[in-house]
């Protein structure tokens, strides 16, 4: 039996659904209605609903700022919409996001989606074009390598829990290349002893690329620095955290007697423990971010030797392309223009 779109709620009632819902048969019964309705919100990663969610409400209180309808919305005052986000200075990648969120909107009830639109893909068309025209570019986030990781954890009081953590974020997150999602959604007992090496098995079970959560065991080997080693470090503040299970990485209070969270850790906690680092050790900030990290794993193992085949593997990049991107020194490495004989 399927079940129509129109019964599903719209982007900004997400995680609802009706007494009933229509279906080529009849009507399904509330409580068939809710079983679907959670599998129906289990299709989409939760990180991307919560984005749909926040782009829904923006789009709705612009509407509702100008007495307009939006849903469904008429592709006139979306074109204008997007016109003025543009204007205001978003990013073509944020403009198209929000143009994303609100499409799921209109298709999770079950309308067409305005973005199909000729006009709106023809303003969409244009603020690529004057952005590349101007010269915008993505911001990218600046690779920090092995030096520079050395420097941050090296600042951090070991002998406090949130210098623990922190040191463990760090340098788990470099040694892995993991993206700030990837960090926070960690639990302890996703760290295991490896049966050789003396390193660390860690299973990553939810990431941005793994939406039908399969999940994937890495290795954390044992780094050659007793001081900057990933799973000494991972260990040290398991072990100083007291966990036995959930959350890996927790907040910890201030005061004289800190103590750990039972919670996990918010994604944008990342950023800011990887920046206090940087000012601490005197590391300039200019565009740090907790994707650093990503990035300088590629770097650095690019720099190391690491065959393309393994970084791309522990990065979980689908995409070699893309994953070159990471990376600003293995084009002269062994660059072809320079054996050409010229």
């Amino acid at each position: 039996m399927l079940v129509e779109t129109a019964a599903l709620a719209p982007a900004s009632d997400a995680g609802t659904v009706p007494d009933a819902v229509v279906s080529d048969g009849g009507l399904l019964l509330a409580g068939d209605a809710e079983r679907v309705g959670r599998y129906v919100e289990a299709s989409t990663a939760a990180a991307t609903r919560r984005a749909y969610e926040a782009d829904w409400r923006a789009w709705t209180a612009w509407c509702s700022g100008r007495g307009e309808q939006p849903l469904p919305a008429d592709p006139a005052v979306l074109a204008a919409y997007l016109t003025s986000l543009a204007d205001e200075g978003l990013s073509v990648s944020t403009v198209t996001r929000r143009l994303s969120g609100i499409a799921r909107g209109h298709r999770d009830a079950g309308l067409p989606s305005p973005s199909e639109h000729e006009g709106v893909r023809r303003v969409l068309r244009g603020i690529r074009r004057t952005a590349a025209a101007d010269g915008i570019r993505p911001a990218k986030a600046r690779a920090v390598d092995t030096a520079t990781v050395r420097a941050l954890v090296e600042e951090l009081d070991a002998a406090t829990l949130a210098g623990l953590r922190d040191r463990a974020l760090i340098l788990v997150g470099f040694a892995l290349g993991l993206r700030a999602s990837d960090l926070v959604w960690l639990d302890a007992a996703d760290l295991t002893a490896a049966a050789t090496g003396g390193g660390l098995d860690m299973r990553i079970r939810h990431s941005k690329t793994d939406q039908e959560g399969a999940g994937e065991t890495l290795a954390l080997a044992l780094g050659v620095r007793e001081a900057t080693c990933p799973v000494r470090a991972a260990d040290a503040w398991v072990a100083a955290a007291g966990l036995t299970g959930g959350p890996l990485l927790r907040a910890v209070s201030k005061g004289t007697q800190p103590t750990v969270g039972a919670g996990r850790m918010a994604t944008s906690s990342v950023a800011r423990i990887l920046t206090r680092a940087a000012v601490r050790a005197g590391v300039p900030t200019t565009a740090l971010s907790s994707h650093s990290l990503r990035r300088g794993y590629a770097t650095s193992a690019y720099a190391a030797g690491v065959s393309e085949r393994e970084i791309a593997r522990t990065g979980r990049w689908r995409s070699v392309t893309v994953m070159r991107g990471y990376d600003s020194s293995s084009r002269w490495a062994d660059p072809a223009s320079g054996r050409l004989g010229l």
